[in-house]
């Protein structure tokens, strides 16, 4: 599996993670993937404007007002992301029959 590091400046200068659908650069998959208890974490998979491949990283957001200044990559230097690719996948689910 491949892995980018991502500077800080570099995400800054493309406005991730608060870039939309319609911004530079593409967003391709934005979701909550899980809670703490004062911020939301998120998965985000954009498209890097400079080698035209898709990335996945990892962000939070703070859940009140106290954490508005939150830091959504935890004040690291760098964002570690790996490469990824779409892929269909199947499921199956047990819904209540009709009666």
């Amino acid at each position: 599996m491949a892995t980018r590091e991502f500077t800080r400046e570099q995400l800054d200068e493309w406005d991730l993670p608060g870039a939309w659908a319609d911004d530079a650069p593409e967003i391709l998959h934005r979701e909550q993937v899980d809670s703490k208890r004062w911020a939301s974490v998120h998965e985000l998979v954009f498209r890097a404007p400079d080698d035209g491949k898709a990335w996945r990283v990892y962000y939070e957001r703070g859940l009140t007002e106290h954490q508005d200044d939150h830091d959504p990559w935890d004040y690291d230097r760098t964002v570690e992301a790996d490469e990824v690719e779409r892929v269909e996948v199947t499921t199956t689910e047990w819904r209540k029959v009709a009666g």
